[in-house]
This record gives structure tokens, sequence and C-alpha cells, in this order.
């Protein structure tokens, strides 16, 4: 019953940390300030983390799985060998996820966290690449071979880059991203794979 009502504790520090930063950028977040609007003292918050620095990495630890568990919602209902599907809905999930996650991104910028901010893409884009290379990629190879060598690091290129251009240049058209990964991960050759087109829309 303790562990669980420490891990309620717990949580509700990395949500209001959350909360907070949205509001005014985590460089002005304090201890007294998370403890307050979760409620506690702040010896109470140390029992749980043992300063700010690490709130923040939990806080984007929590962004990164909401991030993670969208993706593997999708992977869940991929359907597998359709290359053409698979890229168009990977271009419009990122630019989905990167629009949720806009305002706590800007935030970090805006309030003085360029380097959390950089931390947290690299964090993020690690992760994808490793459930990625767990789940698709492992499908690609199985049916078609690996066009590509260094995948985890070419992953990880290819998604920090779509997060900068995507938030630099939020017009670009998904064509134009479709191709960026297309030519990146050499899969001209592989769209007109059997199985590769997608299904006709009814």
């Amino acid at each position: 019953m303790a562990t669980v009502k420490g891990d309620a504790r717990r949580a509700a520090i990395v949500r209001a940390a959350y909360e907070i930063s949205l509001e005014t950028g985590f460089a002005k977040v304090t201890v007294s300030d998370i403890a307050e609007r979760v409620g506690m003292t702040r010896s109470l918050f140390y029992h749980y983390f043992p300063d700010k620095e690490a709130v923040a990495d939990a806080v984007l630890e929590e962004v990164s799985g909401r991030i993670l568990a969208k993706l593997q919602a999708w992977d869940s209902v991929r359907e597998t060998g359709n290359i053409r599907k698979a890229l168009a809905d990977i271009v419009r999930l990122t630019r989905s996820l990167i629009a949720d996650e806009s305002p706590f991104s800007s935030r970090m910028l805006a309030g003085g966290n360029a380097e959390l901010y950089l931390k947290f893409v690299a964090r993020i884009s690690d992760r994808i690449a490793s459930l990625l290379e767990r789940t698709t990629v492992r499908d690609f190879e199985r049916l078609h071979g690996m066009p590509i060598a260094h995948v985890h690091e070419t992953l990880v290129l290819l998604i920090s880059g779509l997060i900068a251009l995507i938030r630099s240049h939020p017009d670009i058209p998904d064509s134009t991203l479709s191709a960026l990964v297309t030519q990146t991960l050499h899969l001209d050759n592989y769209l007109d794979a059997p199985g590769a087109a997608a299904p006709a829309t009814p």
C-alpha cells in the first residue's frame, strides 16, 4: 500500500512540474512551486526526488512515454508489408505528435531551457528509433532485406531532423516529408514491391 501511495505522489509531482513548466518554463520552476502545487512540504518532495533536475528528467520520461504509446498503438494495427501506407502514416503521425508536444517544447525554448529541449529531442529520437527497429524495421528486413547500414543511427538522425524541420517549417507538405524519408532510408526501389502500394480508398 505504501508503494502505491508513493507512486501516486511521485506521479503527482511529475504532473505538477509539467503543468507549471507549461505556464512559466522549467527554468523558473522551483521545488517550492512544485511542492505547493501538489500540497506537500519541501522535505516530503525530497523524499521522492533529490532535486529539480531529477524531476525534469522524469517529466521528459512522461512526455516521451506518451509519444511512444501513440506509436505503439499505430504499430499494433499496422498493415505489415504495406510500405506506402506505413510511410504516409508515419509522416502524418509524426506531424501530429509534434503538434501535440509543441506547447511543451516551445515553453522549454522560450523559458531558457534549450539544453533541456535538446535532451528531450535526443531522448525521444533514440526511443522512437529503438521502437521502429523492434517493429517496422524488423518486418521490413524480413520481407525485403535491409537497404541501409547503421540502422539505429540513421533513424535517430532522420527523426531528430524531421522534428527540427517540421517545427521550423510547419507548412512543409507531407509529400516532401515522405520523399525525404524515402530518400534517407533508400526506399525508392521498394515502393513498387508486392504489397507496397496502399489499398485503394473505397
